[in-house]
């Protein structure tokens, strides 16, 4: 699975953040979508109101995770460029005092 958030390089050090899709839109269109799916037993078999919202509720609860997964990576990325940035200006210090 891929996530949804990539890392753009910019000229120097300067790095963005960019998301391929408006995640916000996509992520309430399905939640009313699968509510919608989950409201026919509902009217058929005359369960709960509740049911449909807490299914759907599963899906928003994973696409929170997907989230959460993806702003770890961006911090494993963020975190390896910080160090690699660091370390070249320890040596370039090391250098500059011999």
């Amino acid at each position: 699975m891929r996530s949804r958030l990539q890392w753009n390089h910019g000229r120097g050090e300067h790095v963005t953040v960019g998301r391929k899709q408006t995640f916000t839109a996509e992520v309430l269109v399905k939640f009313f979508v699968l509510a919608g799916l989950l409201y026919m037993p509902v009217l058929i078999f005359n369960w709960g109101e509740w049911v449909p919202f807490a299914g759907a509720s599963v899906y928003l609860l994973w696409e929170l995770g997907r989230f959460n997964t993806a702003l770890g990576e961006l911090a494993d990325l963020w975190n390896a460029r910080h160090d690699q940035h660091d370390q070249r200006q320890e040596s370039a210090r090391s250098d500059s005092l011999q």
